[in-house]
């Protein structure tokens, strides 16, 4: 049984030992508090609109800038992991994740906020890249299947737990507690990673190619720049085409210099492999629909229909509590060797679900609103975390790392640009649909009425978008193969 705690770990000919289930805790908490640090904001959305008199295309980036900054990051903390002490690096990590949150939670601007969510960003974006290259490192591969098994419980109870528990928080302390609520789980984590954290990563010397982290960011930051520049001056505009053009340039660069490096920062031959790729679309697919409508539905459950922010977090309780209670049936039907089938059931009904959702209107029963984001959610558990860990199980050993670098960065960059697509869609739509300022003065009540069906108007378009994106995952997911077929294939 001691065996099963203590673990042995030989770094530059020094053998320590640690313990295991108290190291995986550490890894777990921090990944569950990135995630809840995600989803804990949503309902606090139409708060920060009216605290800082900013739109939505303006709050959004609190959403979009953070997801893009983990997706850049995820590249550079696999070498991170390579060159350094992984305990230094964790503790490291989450020290900035407190810092960034700590003036989150004493911004007096919008500036000021955004700032500290980026920094935040920067921590979460390290931490996120970390958590599978140290599960992995700490389990062998006959039970490669517990850390995405614990990986799918932090993908369903953050979600539970985070738009109810910000709701809450919202109503009755006020937008910036949700930071405050943050600050002594990050360091709670942060004690227990200087007490149980060791050097549990092989360590290699590959140099870091500054080409490569230019290229990505900027790559990565241009095309979302212009993404999120559509909502307010059209796809023709110029400053949006530059920053496309600039954007799609140095993403070119970024991917020539993978290719043709000896020791590259991301081994883009992963994408080769078919099934990979697959697997990792879909994951982006239902990334965005999760982000997309957790985006959406606050807005028109608090603006258009009027509930309170708690409110409107208790709607989305169940489905998300259902995502949480489904995420191991779902872990059990892959290890059955049943991924395919539970992926394309999974993204059917999501899609199926989206779809409903665009059918809302100002007097839609809410009990109607919480089936269909709890069917969504149904879909959500049986396509993310399945269509990752059949990604994965498509790769040698020795890609794993990469693999799991590479799947995070289609996941968060692809959920950063699609919300900010659907975003743009929904704030265009929304604003050509918006009645006459001069109602106003005449007709409030009237005026209040247009504003309210404009914004459901904007939601239909961009919840539209997201069911045409979830077709796409359903193509994906008919080609995907379970790994046995996979091998016989191969064979």
């Amino acid at each position: 049984m001691e065996s099963c705690i203590l673990e042995k770990i030989t770094q530059m000919g020094t053998t320590k030992t640690y313990n295991r289930n108290w190291l995986v805790a550490v890894v777990i908490l921090g990944a569950f508090v990135s995630m809840l640090n995600q989803t804990v904001l949503s309902v606090a959305q139409p708060d920060l609109i009216t605290a800082f008199k900013i739109n939505v295309s303006s709050v959004q980036w609190l959403s979009t800038g953070y997801a893009l900054i983990g997706g850049i990051l995820i590249p550079i903390s696999a070498w991170l992991a390579d060159r350094f002490n992984t305990k230094k690096l964790l503790t490291t990590t989450l020290a900035i994740f407190l810092i960034g949150t700590s003036l989150a939670f004493i911004a007096t601007s919008f500036p000021m906020l955004l700032t500290a969510r980026l920094i935040q960003a920067v921590g979460a974006g390290v931490l996120s890249g970390l958590t599978m290259t140290i599960l992995f490192s700490v389990f062998d591969k006959a039970e490669r299947g517990t850390p995405t098994m614990l990986l799918g419980i932090v993908f369903g109870i953050a979600p539970a737990i985070g738009p109810t528990l910000g709701g809450y928080i919202v109503d009755n302390f006020g937008w910036r507690y949700i930071f405050g609520l943050m600050m002594p789980i990050i360091l709670l984590a942060f004690i227990m990673a200087l007490l149980f954290m060791a050097d549990v990563v092989p360590h290699k010397t590959t140099p870091l190619d500054l080409l490569s982290v230019v290229s990505s960011t900027l790559g990565f930051g241009g095309l979302l720049y212009a993404v999120s520049m559509v909502a307010d001056e059209g796809w023709t505009s110029q400053r949006v085409l530059v920053a496309f053009v600039i954007g799609a340039a140095m993403l070119a660069i970024f991917i020539w210099r993978q290719l043709t490096m000896v020791q590259p920062m991301l081994e883009l031959r992963i994408f080769g492999q078919g099934n990979f790729t697959l697997a990792a679309a879909i994951a982006a697919i239902a990334q965005i629909s999760m982000v997309a409508v957790e985006f959406i539905l606050p807005l028109y459950l608090q603006n258009a229909r009027g509930l309170s922010a708690m409110n409107s977090g208790l709607t989305l309780l169940p489905g998300a509590l259902l995502m949480f209670i489904l995420a191991p049936v779902s872990g059990q039907l892959v290890a059955k060797n049943k991924g395919r089938q539970a992926v394309l059931f999974g993204i059917t009904v999501m899609t199926i679900s989206t779809l409903g959702l665009t059918f809302i209107s100002l007097t839609t029963p809410i009990w109607l609103v919480i089936a269909l984001y709890a069917l969504r959610n149904v879909g959500l558990a049986f396509a993310m975390m399945p269509a990752g860990t059949m990604g994965m199980q498509s790769l040698t050993p020795e890609l794993i790392s990469h693999g799991s670098a590479g799947n995070n960065v289609v996941r968060q960059v692809g959920s950063a640009i699609g919300t900010a697509i659907l975003v743009s869609v929904l704030q265009s739509v929304a604003t050509k649909a918006s009645p006459n300022a001069s109602l106003l003065q005449t007709h409030p009540v009237a005026y209040a009425h247009g504003m309210h069906l404009a914004l459901i108007t904007g939601s239909h378009a961009a919840l539209l978008v997201a069911t045409i994106i979830g077709a796409i995952g359903i193509v994906c997911a008919v080609f995907l193969k379970n790994p046995t077929t996979l091998q016989d294939a191969q064979h």
